[in-house]
């Protein structure tokens, strides 16, 4: 046998949580079986101090892999151990808030009812470690969730006791207002401001699991919370995340309440005309925040607390987290939502209002007479894209398969053809101010489906990514940038920003709509070529901003279909010699993206004859117009700019090369265009003994072929002198 460290295993385990990996799967639950006796003993002379103690060790020693052990733990443990060990996880928790408030001479009455003097040697830690706090919070949380469904039997009734004897009163209100007070005076975007969201997050999560008859003063804390967002700075609260708030509202039965909040905010949002500046809500009053009192007195007096007027910052940021979030209080909101046929048709109207707005601002007298908020544009794009998902996550819970395209989908994709892509080529025919003006780059405003207080850590930007968005995989309208040119600038007279900022979220919901559904319709790829006109504008904005998404587009299609039409057309609107640094940058780094992670064969090789067709098209059109001026024009530059560079960066991948030369060689028939590509290959590309192969079969037929039309030519020759006579 070997023996394996104990460090090895947490590792381990620790991966298993990771990514894509199942961290209840018959890995972590083996490893989880393993090492259950040492992070969580049994028998009679192991006490909770022993517990306690030893899974402080694993939470500090390795958090990771003690969050994948507690997904697992009641597959391992008794309910009743599970809730004894939540119980105790909170006390240790509570001792290491008491011992900071004491420091600090705070009171801490409240809280130390919940531990008393007695039980404090149980928790041995560093209450400076926000980390392993936010970490204990967690563990709760992921406990408290893995027996949820066991705690309503009547068999386990001690168990809710057990928890109930802890979690009762007003500790998770006090708890909460800790890590909170701690994030807000925070103030900065680093990993400590992100533990304490972390443990707020955890611990509402776990609110959500209690009756809410049983909880003190935290309902009216935390609509005053959602009151109070008016009062914060315009960056922050463009960036804060009350999604939170809203999931424990509807864990506590309060859905539709808390979709006629949003629907109403955001319909006075758009149909009011309201910009930031000068919003005139009217905004409810939502009482104090003040902390309510363990005891029983004041049980029920949240009881008349109201939802307020939200600011629509906050009520795009809100759905945005729940539509998109992966988080299980995000999804548990969304389902709750989706459900209810109430709340779900009072927020997607709420929504269709800004299609109506946007309409109004791209009219003929809007885009002449009125100043055009570009924060109200972007309201638009966000919310039309809120839509667009909140449809398609209402079509995936009925379970059709393939997942066909909601009527009301089709809709604004015949809206975007039908109306803006007209309306855009007709604004590129006018003199319009804003030629030059980066327009693409309002989609870094600001995201509110991701803050520096969002529910996972920042995802890192991969080297090679594409412009389209942070991840080649999302193409969200509402994904961050890193650059804004907007940043001080306010307001533009043009429907331009209006119609962009209208039509990039509905093709990127249909571009997520073509990647769950795995299965094409000619009616999205019939009206995504009709938006392919719009590469082919004279208008540089309107072409950087849709080049990346359209590309993106033509690349799921071809992944799922096979069929590289749309990705022929993309390429093809790229001929014209006159294109930007930016469209070149865009399309050179989308399509190195491209070749790094198509990992089937066949659909890079389709990818790459699409290239190859398209060159042939545009080369010969050159070759035919050509004039003297351009009879030394080499044949790579012939292709024109974003086509030459898609072809160099074709070349100098060794994978790449390779499909591109096998495809030339499967076609026996030459022309002028296959035996150029043939000659960049040997110029340019990595020679592997493969690569050479190739090339010697290549130079073998073009000698034969040389040969032939030598022979050829000697017997035209001979025919002609034979014939001269006679003619004479």
């Amino acid at each position: 046998y070997h023996v394996v460290p104990a460090d090895h295993l947490l590792a381990r385990l620790a991966e298993e949580g990771r990514g894509r990996n199942n961290p209840r799967g018959q890995v972590a639950a083996g490893l989880s079986d393993l090492l259950s006796n040492s992070f969580f003993p049994v028998g009679k002379k192991k006490t909770m101090t022993d517990i306690m103690n030893r899974t402080l060790r694993l939470l500090t020693d390795s958090p990771e892999a003690a969050v994948t052990f507690y997904r697992n733990a009641s597959s391992q443990l008794s309910i009743n151990s599970v809730s004894k060990l939540i119980a105790a996880l909170m006390k240790c928790l509570c001792f290491f808030i008491i011992e900071e408030k004491r420091t600090n001479c705070e009171d801490v009455s409240n809280l130390s009812l919940v531990v008393p003097d007695e039980e404090s040697i149980v928790c041995k830690g560093d209450r400076s470690d926000t980390s392993l706090m936010a970490t204990i919070a967690e563990s709760i949380s992921i406990l408290w969730e893995s027996i949820e469904a066991e705690l309503k039997d009547a068999e386990n009734r001690q168990a809710e006791e057990i928890l109930m004897d802890v979690f009762a009163g007003d500790v998770l209100t006090e708890v909460y207002c800790h890590f909170k007070s701690k994030f807000e005076n925070d103030g900065s975007e680093d990993d400590e401001s992100h533990q304490y969201f972390r443990a707020c997050v955890h611990i509402l999560n776990c609110a959500g699991k209690v009756d809410e008859s049983k909880i003190e003063g935290l309902r009216a804390h935390i609509i005053g919370e959602l009151s109070e967002s008016w009062d914060m700075p315009e960056e922050k609260r463009a960036r804060a995340n009350f999604s939170t708030n809203v999931a424990l509202l509807c864990a506590w039965g309060m859905t539709e309440d808390v979709a006629r909040c949003l629907a109403s905010s955001i319909r006075l949002y758009f149909e009011g005309g309201a910009d930031d500046a000068d919003a005139s809500f009217t905004r409810k009053s939502t009482g104090s925040r003040k902390r309510k009192q363990r005891g029983s007195k004041n049980r029920g007096a949240a009881a008349t607390e109201t939802l307020p007027t939200l600011h629509i910052d906050v009520c795009l940021g809100i759905l945005g987290y729940i539509l998109k979030g992966s988080y299980p209080a995000s999804a548990s909101t969304r389902e709750s939502i989706l459900k209810s046929e109430t709340a779900f048709n009072a927020i997607a109207s709420a929504l269709q209002s800004a299609k109506t707005s946007a309409e109004r601002m791209m009219k003929p007298q809007a885009g002449t007479g009125e100043k055009l908020s570009i924060t109200m544009a972007r309201h638009i794009g966000i919310s039309i894209e809120c839509y667009g998902r909140l449809l398609i996550q209402k079509q995936a819970m009925e379970g059709e398969v393939p997942m066909r395209l909601d009527p009301e989908l089709k809709s604004l994709m015949s809206w975007a053809t039908d109306v803006i892509v007209p309306t855009l080529l007709k604004l590129d025919r006018q003199d319009n101010q804003l030629i030059d003006l980066d327009l693409s780059s309002i989609m870094s405003a600001g995201s509110p489906i991701f803050s520096p207080a969002s529910e996972g850590r920042p995802r890192k930007t991969r080297p090679n990514s594409s412009p389209i968005a942070e991840s080649f995989g999302d193409a969200s309208f509402i994904s961050e940038r890193k650059s804004n040119i907007f940043g001080d600038m306010s307001t533009y007279t043009s429907a331009r920003a209006v119609a962009i900022c209208a039509t990039i979220p509905i093709l990127c919901t249909v571009t997520e709509w073509l990647s769950i559904r795995f299965v094409g319709d000619s009616f999205v790829s019939e009206r995504i070529l009709k938006l392919c006109e719009l590469l082919e504008c004279t208008d540089k904005t309107v072409r950087k901003t849709f080049l990346p998404v359209l590309f993106y587009v033509a690349v799921v299609y071809l992944k799922n279909e096979g069929d590289s039409v749309l990705l022929q057309r993309v390429l093809l609107s790229l001929r014209s010699m006159d294109r930007s640094p930016i469209e070149v940058e865009i399309i050179s780094d989308s399509m190195a993206f491209l070749l790094s992670t198509l990992r089937d064969e066949s659909t890079l090789k389709a990818a790459i004859l699409a290239v190859i067709q398209v060159t042939r098209i545009i080369v010969i059109e050159a070759e035919e117009d050509e004039d003297e001026s351009t009879m030394d024009t080499s044949f790579i530059e012939k292709a024109g700019v974003c086509v030459r560079k898609v072809l160099e960066i074709i070349l100098i991948e060794k994978r790449s090369s390779l499909l591109l030369a096998q495809c030339l060689l499967d076609n026996s028939n030459a022309d002028s265009v296959r035996e150029s590509l043939f000659k960049e290959l040997d110029s340019h590309a990595p020679k592997t003994d493969a690569l050479k192969k190739i090339l010697h079969i290549w130079t073998a037929e073009t000698k034969m072929n040389d040969t032939a039309t030598q022979a050829d030519n000697g017997k035209e020759y001979m025919n002609v002198n034979l014939s001269g006579p006679i003619a004479a």
